[in-house]
């Protein structure tokens, strides 16, 4: 069973499908065939059918909640929406029978309506019975009286009778009149004319007009008389459309009371057509003359109109009919589409229409990002909804609420606006203009973006993050549309040269469209290839107007730049004679004065050093290695930029207890230069590279994000380096440049630091493309390499596909030389993919599938990141693992288990090449059952709506868990206590959880919290009574701080803290009991309550203060929260995100038919109106800013260590910023759980200066996830 969203509104709500015979009519000239060739009335109207959704009553009624989505018969839905997109049934037949059979709209169906309608008043709970408001809805081409069922079950749920009514017009997708038999949706190719008059379908769409004028009036007498005068029997009056008995007396009006409001202030809307069925002039519901056969007028008080649909109306027109004396026209708010705003001839005839109001009575607003299927249910259906179409949703119920509630202009005032401002930025492809709304963009807006930007080849964490600035997004939104770049099949590194070029743009006002054209065009012709040649463009474009000179803008720009080895060999020399340097010791300062030189600014970083290390051998000799030392007494280890010293500790749970790194499997790891080489020669040259130091590195794949299975590789290789005093490398493994993408080497570099570790260098597999290709043609010629041109299947069929024993390839006795040939030709690009590879020729008699002749080199078709079209041959893993390891002297080679028969060939290729040999040693990967960590699995989850992100905090990525808020030294202390074996460890969440806790108890503080407030008064106290509580962060850790909080006469507490019925094993709150607030002055009594008449739930709680005599001693206390004004108390939270399992099985893995149906449809419970202590506030502020000076601080400890850290140009720089997101500001809801602010928040004071006191400001959504829950709490009584 599959539901809509509920719409958890304050009231439970029902829908009844009513129907109302009536006299046949007909309407019109036109006709339609039908079946059997016969002539029948397009337009016939027999009887009319509408869905009530109303408040409903519940209690103490079985009623289950579910009402099908889709019109019955399915046939009818089927065949009406095929007709209505113009495609066949077979290719709608699997959606509309998925949706037929599982989709319900969650109501209860055919549920009395609810009588009493609540109204608060001074004192106890009481209840008048008012009448429910009526609002008349009337949908658009295509639509039904469900189609729109988000809307109209809100509109219920806040307290409305909602009657949307189902146009059997031709308009809809289907109808099924109780004669005529099945009619579709009409097309003009359907219509038979039998008048001489203009026979076109907008001719045809007055007479729908009309049609619906009249379906509406009769719906609406029908419901009047059956509240007025009650069911009329079987024969008579309104009648339910399945025959279904329901309670009619409950829509029945009493003597002295309404059940709906009919004879007043009734709203009138409509999308699409059925906002023209609303505003149009000839047919307009709003004109006091209703059709001959319907006696009275509907009393309009208000219209809302979305999205109207006006291009049928003939004009002059449309406009609301001329007002008698004393009339007045109702109030109008019209809610456009992007779309329909900017579609100018149309907009400008609904201008002509509100223009009839007085200006106070109309408003006209577009949602920006909005469709015009937004107003609609389709964009939100399971499976296929997103969070955007979700957003743009609710802005339209809060707008139309706000408007109903007569607060529209106050809502307008206080939400993100601006003035409707249309520029023309370009042409459409059939000529017309193309048009833009120009301005700043609403920062609620920003996530639909990220599909159009998207869409020009921005990965999905690079157009998230171009989405960020309103301004820079919204230049970037104009110049997609202005030049079309969804059609102009960018690769990534164009997109995001283009979203730079925006970036730049938003800065400046002084560039001229006509040179923003130019810069545009100088990336997709490919003249501009680096974001620092754009950022270049854009200064010379400020300072030079049109027309352009094309050559000194080049020059500027770096355009076309090249430089050969010999001229730049040259240049190098020359610097070095006209700079007096004297030797080696000077050469990182020459690459960088040589770097620095104007005539070299475009030259590749590369390509210079290579130079510069070229000239320095020839002018002052081969570098010589430096000396081993001698051995000092003892000597004090000079600090290391692997590891924090937290981190380095984090191998200890107790002081007698041995570090990690010191026990078990890493405690029996060789020491460096124990590893065995062919020579002792290499095994000294090691030596003395590493002046005897543990060298490690940790080598991710840049194809994925990390996950917590790599927290344990981190943990590992950094942490034993830094323990033992040595270096880590982070090493990125490019060698596949079809899988590889830019956003995730900055993720893995961002994801390593936030742990804590800093790379002693960061180093790329691709740094060594030409000595891994020398030692290739070097395997060749030493016999133990040959090219091979067999098929992959042939070559899995020889190698015995890893059950049977391999044979021979036919290439493997191949002459040295024409392997050679064969193997320069594969570079020279004379192949294509898999026409060729090298492979290694090995040992073909040995047990180990490893030593099978593997491959060392394969062609691929795709340009590198940092090689660019440099190479057409890219080494295998096998291949340059081992390889690289020994190039980086890495002195303990750590990876997993899976790894253990690789251990063969890698000692077989350093040996074969008579190289240094690195120790390989294997430890047992992490694994947290209920998850899945692969990558494609978790593509599918995101692409399929599953979770929102890689960084859905559902997920066990690290980057999810970063934004759940789980801080890094906690992950590590989860790894740490694991210890570290050759065993695979498979361990539940619950452990990983109960880890978290233990970390944060001592360090989280703790703040007052309320999830579901309950409002108290204190009646013994006066109305301005205040006192301010002293309160620490912690009990027991007073380094944390304290602060003060205030203690009024209104608190909220829990309303799970309060019970009606009290009993023995009860300590909290009743009747007649007393409970301590914890560090309020005096505990409190209640003394009485409210409660909601209509679901009996208690309101408001009031109760008696002890502060004279001697007080109870309470036996329990609770949390609370003070309103307080002055002081910003208490601060709400607008979203408290509860994660559970993702998963319902510890083995998703094992579910059928995929890991996909042991999905937990629950695993995200949202609480809204959670409240907080004020305290919140400067604890956020403090958070983040003691976080950021802890990252600049390490920063700047890591660089200020000669060597370390050092990376290329290509590499990207992660600043100590990036380190620091919302999710630092972590604290305990006293006795609710472990939180943290989420990335979604919107909070104005963090980005304030520090001297400004925080709070809450304009615009503000503040979004707490749930880190972990609190150990179970036996004070509480549960």
């Amino acid at each position: 069973m599959l539901f809509l969203a509920e719409s958890h509104g304050r009231l439970p709500v029902g829908a009844t499908t009513f129907k109302f015979p009536v006299s046949t009519k007909v309407l019109g000239t036109t006709k339609i065939r039908g079946h059997g060739g016969r002539l029948n009335p397009a337009l016939q109207l027999e009887e009319v059918v509408f869905t009530a959704y109303y408040p409903a009553d519940v209690k103490g009624n079985n009623i289950k909640k579910g009402l099908d989505w889709l019109l019955r018969p399915l046939r009818a839905s089927l065949h009406g929406y095929a007709r209505y997109a113009g495609v066949s049934p077979w290719f709608l037949w699997p959606i509309v029978y998925l949706y037929g059979t599982l989709l319900k709209i969650p109501v209860y169906s055919n549920a009395p309506l609810l009588r009493q309608r609540p109204t608060p008043s001074h004192g106890y709970t009481r209840s008048e019975s008012q009448p429910w408001p009526l609002v008349i809805f009337s949908h658009g081409l295509g639509g039904s009286r469900t189609a729109y069922s988000q809307l109209c079950t809100r509109l219920a749920s806040s307290g409305r009778v909602v009657l949307a009514v189902q146009h059997r017009d031709g308009s809809g997708h289907a109808f099924i009149p109780s004669t005529t038999g099945l009619g579709l949706y009409v097309k003009e190719k359907d219509l038979i004319w039998t008048s001489d008059d203009e026979n076109t379908m907008d001719k045809f769409r007055e007479q729908q007009l009309a049609f619906r004028r009249h379906e509406i009036y009769l719906a609406f007498r029908s419901f009047k008389q059956l509240v007025q005068d009650g069911y009329q029997g079987s024969s008579h009056g309104l009648q339910t459309i399945d025959d279904k008995t329901i309670d009619w007396s409950s829509w029945t009006s009493g003597d002295d009371s309404k059940a709906v409001e009919c004879d007043k202030d009734v709203l009138l809307a409509g999308h699409s057509f059925g906002g023209a069925t609303v505003a149009t002039k000839q047919f307009t519901i709003l004109s006091t003359d209703p059709p001959a056969d319907v006696s009275a007028p509907i009393p309009v008080h208000k219209a809302l109109i979305l999205d109207p649909w006006l291009e049928p109306i003939p004009s002059p027109g449309p406009c609301p009919p001329p007002q008698g004396p004393g009339d007045a026209l109702p109030q109008l708010l019209v809610i456009n589409s992007e779309r329909f705003s900017l579609w100018k001839d149309h907009f400008t005839r609904l201008i002509d229409v509100v223009q009839a109001w007085e200006p106070e009575k109309r408003r006209v607003l577009t949602i920006l990002r909005s469709q015009h299927d937004s107003f609609s249910d389709f964009p939100l259906l399971p499976l296929v909804s997103r969070r955007a179409a979700r957003i743009v949703m609710d802005r339209i119920m809060e707008l139309s609420e706000a408007f109903i509630d007569g607060d529209v202009d106050t809502f307008v005032d206080e939400t993100a606006t601006r003035k409707m401002e249309i520029r023309k930025i370009g042409k459409k492809p059939d000529g017309s203009p193309q048009r833009q709304f120009v301005g700043e963009s609403d920062p609620a807006a920003s996530d639909t973006s990220i599909p159009l930007f998207k869409s020009i080849g921005l990965s999905q964490a690079k157009a998230a993050e171009a989405a960020k600035n309103a301004k820079s997004a919204n230049v970037l939104h104009n110049l997609i549309v202005s030049y079309d770049l969804t059609k102009a099949h960018l690769d990534e590194k164009q997109a995001t040269l283009v979203t730079a070029l925006a970036g730049q743009l938003a800065k400046t006002e002084s560039i001229e469209p006509s040179e923003q054209d130019f810069a545009v065009k100088a990336i997709l012709q490919g003249k501009l290839k680096s974001v620092d040649q754009v950022n270049a463009a854009v200064k010379y474009l400020e300072t030079h107007n049109a027309p352009i000179n094309e050559l000194e803008f080049d020059t500027e720009c770096g355009v076309g730049f090249s430089i050969t080895s010999e001229e730049l060999f040259n240049t190098v020399t020359s610097y070095i004679r006209e700079n007096a340097v004297t030797g080696w010791p000077y050469l990182g300062s020459v690459i960088s004065g040589v770097k620095a030189s104007p005539a070299l600014r475009w030259a590749n970083p590369l390509e210079i050093k290579n130079a510069v290390e070229k000239a320095f051998t020839e002018t002052f000799g081969v570098k010589e290695a430096a000396k081993p030392k001698a051995k000092e007494p003892k000597k004090e280890k000079a600090p290391q930029p692997t590891a924090t010293a937290s981190e380095t500790g984090a191998g200890s749970s107790s002081s007698n207890r041995k570090p990690v790194f010191e026990e078990g499997f890493l405690g029996a790891l060789h020491k460096p230069g124990e590893n065995p080489q062919n020579s002792p020669e290499l095994r000294e040259q090691h030596l003395r590279a590493t002046d005897g130091q543990v060298w490690t590195r940790f080598p991710p794949e840049p194809n994925g994000y990390l996950h917590i299975g790599h927290s344990k590789a981190i943990f590992v290789n950094f942490g034993y380096a830094a323990h033992h005093g040595g270096k880590c490398y982070l090493r990125f493994d490019d060698t596949n440049p079809e899988k590889e993408e830019a956003r995730y080497f900055e993720s893995i570099i961002e994801v390593v630091r936030w742990l804590g570790f800093e790379p002693w260098k960061i180093t790329y597999s691709s740094d060594y493309f030409d000595q891994l290709y020398e030692l290739a043609i070097e395997l060749i010629k030493r016999d133990k390499a040959y090219v091979c041109h067999c098929t992959q299947e042939q070559i899995k069929a020889d190698r015995g596909e890893k059950v049977s024993a391999p044979k021979a390839c036919v290439h493997r006795s191949r002459p040295i030389q024409e392997s050679l040939d064969e193997f320069k030709k594969m570079a020279d690009g004379y192949y294509r993919p898999k026409e060729a590879n090298l492979r290694m020729k090995m040992d073909l008699t040995d047990g180990n599938p490893q030593m099978w002749d593997l491959t060392a080199y394969r062609i691929l078709d795709a340009d590198h990141h940092r090689t660019k079209d440099k190479w057409k041959i890219y080494p295998t893993y096998d291949y340059t693992h081992c390889l690289v390891d020994s190039f980086e002297n890495i002195s303990h080679s750590l990876c997993t288990t899976e790894f253990i028969a690789s251990r063969q060939s890698y000692e077989w290729l350093c040996d074969a090449l008579d190289v240094y040999k690195p120790r390989q040693s294997e430890f047992g990967r992490l694994n947290l059952q209920g998850t899945i960590n692969s990558k494609r699995k978790i593509l599918q989850l995101v692409d399929e709506g599953y979770v929102s992100g890689w960084d859905d905090p559902r997920l066990y990525t690290l980057i999810a868990l970063r934004r759940r808020g789980v801080p890094p030294g906690a992950i590590l202390s989860f790894v740490s206590t694991l210890g570290v074996s050759t065993a695979a460890s498979n361990i539940q969440i619950a452990r990983f959880e109960q880890t978290v806790r233990q970390y944060l108890e001592g360090s989280a503080p703790r703040l007052f919290m309320v999830m579901r407030p309950l409002k108290v008064v204190i009646e013994n106290v006066p109305d301005d009574y205040l006192v301010m509580v002293d309160k620490p962060f912690h009990p027991k850790n007073p380094q944390l701080g304290s602060s003060q909080i205030p203690f009024t006469r209104t608190i909220y507490i829990d309303a799970d803290d309060f019970r009606l019925e009290d009993s023995k094993d009860y300590f909290r709150l009743a009747p007649g009991k007393s409970v301590g607030l914890f560090q309020a002055p005096y505990p409190i009594t209640c003394t009485s309550y409210k409660t909601d008449s209509t679901t009996g739930e208690v309101t408001e709680v009031f109760c008696r203060l002890e502060d004279s005599g001697s007080p109870p001693k309470p036996k329990a206390y609770i949390q609370w929260v003070a309103e307080h004004a002055p002081s910003g108390s208490p601060v709400r939270i607008d979203e408290t995100r509860i994660f559970h399992p993702l998963f319902e099985s510890d083995n998703p893995l094992a579910a059928v038919p995929d890991f996909r149906a042991d999905i937990n449809p629950n695993s995200m419970e949202v609480v809204k109106g959670a409240m907080v202590e004020v305290s919140f506030w400067p604890l956020a502020k403090r958070s983040i800013a003691d976080a950021l000076e802890e990252a600049r601080a390490r920063s700047a400890k890591a660089k200020a260590i000669q060597g370390a850290g050092s990376r290329d140009a290509d590499t990207p720089e992660v600043t100590p910023e990036q380190l620091v997101g919302k999710e630092c500001v972590r604290f305990q809801g006293l006795r609710v759980a472990y939180l943290a602010v989420d990335a979604d928040s919107r909070l104005g004071a963090l980005e304030e200066p520090s001297d400004v006191t925080p709070g809450i400001r304009q615009g503000d959504y503040l979004v707490l996830n749930r880190i972990a829950s609190l150990k179970e709490d036996a004070g509480k009584g549960m």
